[in-house]
């Protein structure tokens, strides 16, 4: 049984992972984002005390290169804006991504992020860092020079400070992200 079990995987693997991405292979693309949320926080006897619609952007050009067969070493530049608070963060940093074949040109691609950043909100910005796990992202290949992804669950920290000013986030996203990123092979 377990040999069977064996040759089989090993079948799975040579059959879908043709297409794995290959050491050498570069690829430029990035993400486009866009979410409206709304937010309504009321007390009992006292009705609706505020109503908040919150729109975001993001956009990040990537460029990357596989420094060996299905791991991806990338760099980024982000720019996003938070249309509740005014607030604008640019971001650039490297990305490490591992590529595991699931059917053919499906792949699970984990991938952890790390980014210098700088926000501003008004006449003030802070300067920081950014850590990024996304445990379950997904790529696409419907050819074998284009590929598009998308990810479902992800672990953010940021840590922004300046002059005795100190900004901490931790976000667990188990949502789809609304990003849609699209890369191109060469």
């Amino acid at each position: 049984m377990k040999k069977i079990v064996l040759l089989l995987t090993l079948s799975f693997i040579t059959v879908f992972g043709a297409m794995a991405q290959q050491k050498g292979d570069v690829y430029v693309g990035g993400d486009f984002g866009l979410g409206i949320n709304h937010t309504s926080v009321s007390v009992k006897d006292y009705g609706v005390m505020s109503n908040v619609t919150d729109v975001d952007f993001e956009i990040q050009p990537k460029v990357g290169i596989f420094i060996i067969d299905r791991l991806m070493l990338g760099l980024q530049v982000g720019y996003a804006f938070n249309g509740a608070s005014d607030m604008h963060t640019i971001a650039l940093g490297p990305s490490l991504s591992y590529y595991v074949p699931l059917v053919q040109r499906l792949y699970y691609t984990p991938a952890l992020d790390l980014s210098f950043c700088y926000v501003a909100s008004g006449n003030s910005g802070l300067p920081g860092f950014g850590l990024g796990l996304t445990l379950f992202g997904l790529e696409y290949r419907p050819t074998d020079k284009i590929g598009v992804s998308g990810s479902l669950l992800s672990l953010d920290y940021s840590v922004f400070a300046k002059d005795g000013v100190r900004l901490n986030s931790v976000d667990f996203c188990l949502t789809i992200n609304p990003t849609v990123g699209v890369k191109f092979y060469f």
